[in-house]
């Protein structure tokens, strides 16, 4: 099941109406949304609710998780040459953590899709599949589920809520995040700039618009270098892969139930066994696999992809003169390309969250 999100603290309750159009939106507009129903929860979120929140100071911040996520792993590709293409948790633990938010009384709180929390691997974050996975940020809970732990922990303590996107309102957590934030009077944080939504009658037009432009505040991630990280901390300036995919995670529960049905299609008992035997100690033999453990996908679109548009085969560059402007620093990528970067341990890969433009203007 998706993850609960627990009640943030110190946010003003809505009035009844507004609270059960806010819990329709944290369910994506329920199981049977319709596109009637994405463009009513679009129009919801384009108007004020609470007649008394653009009197009151700003004092929240909400969290694009899935913009964090995206934006960092692509982060790692623009610094590092990191390839591989999941969203990364760090990215929201980043924006979180950031001192900018308490100078100036602001209590950040992050929407994302539950999908990202748990669900299929292919759309975990940390996630991607058994051999891009984050060993010490997800766990398998059975039946083809995992969950991340560290989004998980979030949510538990309030400080993250989740949103399901139901077929056809794939931008519901884009939708929650507007109507939360405009209800309680907070800023957004989110390079998205919501465009979709503020299109036509029913995405809220120029009055959203001109909400956002105040409201809304862009960042970016300032990526260090690994090497210096290491340097710094007396270690060997060489750096070591960290421990990525699933076989640094214990071994997978036998399901007898699930081993059944994929075993026995060709008369075997899977590739290279004879029948018979016991399913269940069969399966547990076998070990992590994909057809088992990693099967399905929330956005079959993203699996397999790297960043790039060659589908990181890079291009020659050309070479600039003096004063050319910056280039990307080589790195280990450059000759090992699919090195693990996004799986490093924080303190051998140093990231600064910064806000791309000051909170002046913020709130009304």
């Amino acid at each position: 099941m998706p993850v609960a999100a627990a009640k943030r603290r110190g946010i003003a309750p809505p009035s009844a109406a507004a609270s059960s159009e806010a819990a329709h939106l944290a369910r994506g507009g329920g199981d049977d949304a319709s596109p009637s129903d994405a463009a009513a929860a679009a129009a919801a979120a384009a108007r004020p609710r609470n007649a008394d929140a653009s009197n009151a100071p700003c004092s929240v911040v909400v969290l694009d998780g899935a913009n964090l996520a995206w934006t960092y792993s692509a982060s790692l590709f623009a610094k590092l040459g990191c390839r591989t293409r999941l969203p990364l948790s760090r990215g929201v633990v980043l924006a979180m953590e950031s001192d900018v938010w308490r100078e100036r009384g602001l209590e950040p709180v992050a929407f994302m899709p539950a999908s990202y929390v748990e669900g299929p691997l292919h759309g975990l974050a940390d996630g991607g599949d058994l051999d891009t996975l984050v060993p010490g940020n997800v766990r398998y809970l059975g039946d083809g589920r995992w969950r991340n732990t560290v989004l998980w922990e979030m949510a538990t303590r309030g400080a993250l809520q989740t949103v399901n996107r139901p077929p056809g309102a794939r931008d519901s957590d884009d939708k929650s995040i507007i109507a939360h934030a405009r209800e309680v009077n907070g800023m957004i944080c989110s390079n998205d700039r919501y465009e979709d939504h503020c299109v036509g009658g029913s995405g809220g037009g120029k009055d959203l618009r001109r909400w956002l432009r105040r409201n809304r505040r862009g960042y970016e991630f300032r990526v260090g270098s690994p090497t210096d990280a290491s340097f710094a901390a007396g270690r060997s300036p060489a750096v070591s892969p960290p421990p990525v995919g699933c076989a640094h995670l214990p071994p997978p529960p036998p399901e007898p139930d699930r081993v059944g049905r994929l075993d026995g299609l060709d008369g075997t008992n899977g590739p290279g066994r004879s029948g018979g035997g016991d399913a269940s100690v069969e399966g547990s033999r076998r070990g992590w696999r994909a057809d088992v453990h990693a099967v399905g996908s929330s956005r079959p679109w993203g699996i397999g992809q790297r960043w790039g548009r060659d589908g990181g085969r890079r291009k020659k560059r050309r070479r600039r003169g003096v004063g050319g402007g910056a280039r990307r620093e080589r790195s280990a990528s450059d000759s090992e390309p699919d090195f693990p970067f996004w799986a490093l341990p924080d303190d051998h890969l140093p990231v600064e969250f910064a806000l791309k433009k000051s909170l002046d203007g913020v709130g009304g």
